[in-house]
């Protein structure tokens, strides 16, 4: 044991002192200036080799070999660093809180195991960069679920600014019986509203296109299932297209069309390629009217209600050629299978060069007022002893 004490003339103030015990002011000599051989273990604030029941103060660093146990709190005035394991709080009555940054990343121990927030308590608001969402095949649970209890605010906002790639994009590829996307309505609620809108709303895109469904497997590229089943009066429509173009300045010439409809079909078999088909049902209840295609137009220099160009229009099954001016009530229609009535309502006018009857043979030819006319046509033409006036007349309906 070696040991170096120094005697100065402070030495009995030393003596009498009642505050400090030992005072070492020599650094020359051995440097274990206190040390103690008993090795009691400290269990409480008030056992082991040395106590104290006031504050211990120092000024440089300490090395515990073994635990350390605080009754009281801890502050740190620089870094606090552990090599092992943290436990922080034994109740969910602890807290913890940061008044600093995080300067790391937040990795949980096993993949999979540990949640942020649960079901009663929610984090408020979150800010990120990136968020990836990765659900195992067994997970049983959605993969992102919003519920959104705020009904003046939006449950879902996204603001891209992507000038080459979609902004939202879903990639299902192995569907079988269900849908990429689903967007159900059910709310009671009888005012006007869109269930889904698509808003294209720059004017100046004008290359630019709203909606587009492209369809190269399955046999129905869209399908619209409209279902009402109110009893009040309504108009009630299936599809509803409404284009407006606004009048601009200049002379640039347009072709405004509502619906285009190009369907261009190939096979090796039997082909049928329809166009549009309109397959209307009147009520079976009350006094129904059905009517398969109503068109009107208007307000132009040539008004068109129909053109058709390249084929024949033809009538199939037992449906009937009608054409009906209501207005002014003449008629020409198909009153039986070879037979064309004409109701002129007043008077016919017909204005060609000439007029080709079938030749007749004893049942074709020309009737007037029904009866076939025998005559020749030499003295049909003749007007010697015959009225100047004469009246051809088909079937008067």
């Amino acid at each position: 044991m070696s040991a170096n004490v120094s005697l100065s003339e402070t030495f009995d103030q030393w003596r009498v002192k009642t505050n400090e015990l030992l005072v070492m002011t020599q650094n020359d000599g051995s440097s274990n200036f206190i040390k103690l051989s008993d090795t009691t273990n400290s269990t409480s604030n008030t056992t082991g080799s040395i106590t104290s029941t006031g504050g211990i103060g120092i000024s440089k660093s300490m090395v515990i070999g073994e635990n350390l146990n605080v009754h009281g709190n801890i502050h740190a005035n620089g870094n606090i660093t552990a090599d092992g394991s943290i436990t922080l709080g034994d109740a969910d009555t602890d807290n913890i809180v940061f008044n600093a940054d995080i300067n790391s990343s937040l990795i949980p121990n096993t993949n999979g195991s540990f949640d942020i927030g649960n079901t009663g308590q929610y984090w408020s608001n979150g800010f990120f960069e990136h968020v990836k969402l990765h659900a195992a095949s067994d997970l049983g649970l959605v993969t992102l679920e919003i519920d959104a209890d705020d009904a003046d605010q939006a449950a879902l906002t996204i603001d891209g600014e992507q000038t080459t790639v979609a902004t939202f994009r879903i990639d299902a590829d192995k569907l079988t019986t269900n849908s990429a996307a689903l967007f159900s309505d059910n709310s009671a609620s009888p005012l006007a509203r869109e269930s889904v809108q698509v808003l294209q709303a720059n004017t100046a895109a004008v290359a630019a296109t709203a909606l587009k469904i492209q369809s190269d497997g399955g046999i129905t590229g869209m399908t619209l299932d409209k279902n009402f089943t109110d009893v009040n009066a309504a108009t009630v429509t299936g599809l509803y297209v409404d284009f407006d173009r606004t009048a601009a300045s200049g002379t640039a010439n347009f072709t405004d069309i509502g619906i285009d409809l190009d369907v261009t079909a190939s096979g090796e078999g039997v082909t049928i390629s329809t166009g549009l088909d309109i397959d209307v049902v009147g009520s079976i209840g009350g006094t129904s009217t059905a009517i398969g295609l109503d068109v009107t137009v208007g307000s132009a220099d040539t008004n068109i209600a129909a053109r058709f160009t390249g084929g024949e229009v033809a009538l199939l099954t037992t449906t009937k050629l009608s054409f009906h001016d209501v207005g002014g009530g003449e008629h020409i229609y198909a009153a039986s299978d070879g037979n064309l009535a004409i109701n002129a309502g007043t008077a016919l006018t017909i204005t060609t060069p000439h007029i080709d009857i079938a030749t007749h043979d004893g049942t074709n030819g020309l009737k007037l007022a029904g009866t076939l006319v025998t005559k020749s046509a030499a003295h049909i033409n003749t007007t010697t002893n015959k009225s100047l006036a004469l009246a051809l007349v088909f079937n008067n309906v």
